[in-house]
């Protein structure tokens, strides 16, 4: 009996012990392989020259692929350098575009997309440089297997159709099925479990808690929202008509019939011919007698043709993109999200004073806003900037630069929107969740002891006090009031005005232009063309405009490797499965008190 049991209890812990001895080596083994490739790589970033060698053509057809993640944040990680593909953001983007349009040694431009993750504001810019590089003589010619997939292709083939020459795969089709808004309302499954929303606003038109707040929309909010998706339908009928030649009246009732088959586009001139990638680039380069060169190629080109340090002067380029936040920035390569906080703007921007021959500032931001106390921070640290050096400052809005982000925006000597930038949002709003429901409902019972009246005012167990409720308010009447006069005294409009323009309204940059909002239609070229003809005589024919902050050290981009940082694209990747995180993405605004509301414009 002894022997039996000794001999079953003995062979489970062998059993398991040996198992444990080998998973224990196969994960050192695992991990020694993982340093040792590290260490490989490490090696070989140090003892290389880490220059890119390739052979450039005498005559170049540039290829650009817009269905590449194009950030406005230039992403600087370790990945990239050792992958030999130079991280491109939307300014070098813009930046390629234009010196290719001066470059004789490019005679032409193919492009690709299908599924792009630019934004309608981005897309304008975009437009803008491409009929640039037309005027400049050089043909410009486009390619997609499909625009967007059954919809939501109305982006894509917006931007193609500012190309000389559309090309589509057979029997694919082309998604133009115009604008969407979308708005989640959560008040009816809060209140069954138990959350009553407390939330007070700044004023009728700031419609950021009203998806807590009710189930359906206000007849304010339905009439900001058609205003705002009918200004941008109208901005992209009425170019897509021009740049192809039909009535626009033709191209709202294609838009009401699609998706469109490819061969019902060809019969309809919405593209021009039905063909393969294979066959498109293959007869470009018989056609033009250029050899195909990549974007990434030619950016590293121009980054090593750029004029020496010494002689040129600088205009700083930085962007505020994401939700403002108090604190350092943050950017989650896994999902995408993004966000610019005060604390690393400001740091950035006193390290700035280091740079010789500084000579202007240009400010892009791309921003549904955020903390009113960090965006108030930015503005004035700007303005102190700015005063500081004596330099012009111009901002550049992006696909956003709404409430907090445009309070930001008000620190610019001159303000640039694309006509469907989204701006305005001048307004505040603020409250909590009350969870006493729930706790009822789990029966969870709080008690509480206060030292001060007010102690609990933000507590989530109950609900404002009336004194709570008034102080609360009295806050949100302060930031608004400072919100209102700030923007009145630097855009220039006698206070009542800017209240009726305010109120928490929304504004596309055309209409922002004609509300005094902002001072330019245009985008990054038209705000770094503001800054350089108000340049000093020293630097008019040497002037660069570069990207800041400057590029990460090894270390810093060693230890963001390490940390498992690197730079996936998770956010189209799930977008191309049909599952859309952005919806729930936006609900991360209800944290701040000068933001946009969460609705969502699909096109």
């Amino acid at each position: 009996m002894e022997d039996y049991f000794n001999k079953e209890s003995i062979k489970p812990v062998r059993y398991w012990g040996e198992t444990l001895k080998k998973a224990i080596v196969y994960t050192l083994a695992v991990f020694g392989a993982a340093a040792l490739w590290v260490c490989w790589q490490v090696y070989g970033y140090f003892s290389s020259e880490r220059n890119i060698y390739f052979e450039t053509p005498e005559k170049m057809l540039l290829t650009i692929n817009f269905d590449a993640v194009v950030p406005e944040v230039r992403a600087d990680d370790l990945v990239g350098d050792l992958s030999g593909v130079p991280p491109i953001s939307y300014f070098d983007l813009i930046k390629i575009i234009r010196r290719a349009a001066k470059d004789a040694k490019v005679t032409a431009l193919a492009a690709n997309v299908g599924m792009s993750s630019l934004g309608v504001a981005q897309i304008q810019g975009v437009r803008r440089e491409i009929e640039n590089f037309r005027k400049s003589g050089k043909k410009a010619y486009i390619y997609s297997d499909a625009f967007g997939s059954l919809g939501g292709g109305t982006g894509e083939y917006y931007l193609a159709s500012a190309f000389d020459e559309i090309t589509l795969m057979p029997n694919s089709e082309i998604g133009l099925t115009g604008i969407g808004v979308e708005v989640p309302f959560f008040k009816d499954v809060l209140q069954k479990a138990g959350i009553e929303p407390e939330f007070y606003v700044r004023y009728e038109y700031k419609n950021a808690a009203a998806s807590l707040l009710q189930n359906k929309m206000s007849k304010e909010y339905r009439s900001e929202l058609k205003k705002l998706g009918g200004a941008l339908f109208e901005t992209i009928v009425s170019d897509i008509a021009s740049d192809r030649r039909l009535d626009k009246r033709k191209v709202r009732d294609l838009v009401d019939r699609a998706p469109l088959f490819s061969e019902s586009a060809l019969k309809e001139g919405l593209v021009d011919k039905l063909a393969f990638k294979t066959e498109f680039i293959s007869g470009l380069e018989e056609k033009t007698g250029a050899k195909s060169f990549s974007a990434s190629n030619y950016f590293i080109l121009m980054q090593n043709q750029d004029v020496p340090e010494e002689e040129r002067g600088k205009i700083a380029y930085m962007v505020i993109s994401g939700a403002i936040t108090g604190g350092v920035s943050n950017l989650n390569p896994w999902n995408g999200d993004i966000s610019t906080g005060a604390e690393t703007f400001l740091q950035n921007l006193k390290e700035l004073d280091k740079i010789k021959n500084l000579t202007g500032l240009v400010v892009r931001i791309d921003s549904p806003g955020g903390s009113y106390q960090a965006s108030n921070e930015i503005r004035n640290a700007i303005l102190h900037f700015k005063e500081k050096h004596k330099l012009p400052v111009a901002v550049s809005m992006g696909n956003y630069a709404a409430s907090g982000g445009y309070f930001a925006a008000l620190a610019g000597d001159a303000v640039f929107a694309e006509p469907s930038s989204i701006t305005g949002s001048i307004g505040v709003f603020g409250g909590k969740m009350v969870l006493a429901g729930l706790w009822k409902k789990l029966g969870v019972n709080w008690e509480s002891v206060n030292q001060g009246k007010n102690a609990g005012i933000l507590s989530m167990n109950h609900k404002f006090s009336r004194q709570e409720a008034m102080i609360f308010n009295q806050s949100l009447d302060n930031v608004y009031r400072d919100f209102v006069r700030t923007a009145s005294k630097a855009r220039k409009i006698p206070l009542k005005e800017m209240d009726v323009r305010a109120r928490g309204r929304v504004f596309t940059g055309l209409q922002a232009k004609e509300n005094g909002l902002i001072d330019e239609i245009g985008g990054i070229d038209a705000a770094t063309d503001w800054v350089y003809e108000r340049l000093n005589d020293k630097f008019k024919l040497k002037n660069s405009v570069f990207y800041y902050p400057a590029a990460k050290t090894f270390q810093q981009k060693l230890l963001e490797l390490m940390g498992g940082t690197q730079k996936i694209s998770v956010n189209k990747a799930v977008k191309e499965m049909g599952f859309d995180g952005d919806m729930f993405k936006m609900l991360d605004r209800l944290h701040y008190e000068t933001i946009l509301p969460p609705f969502k414009i699909t096109y």
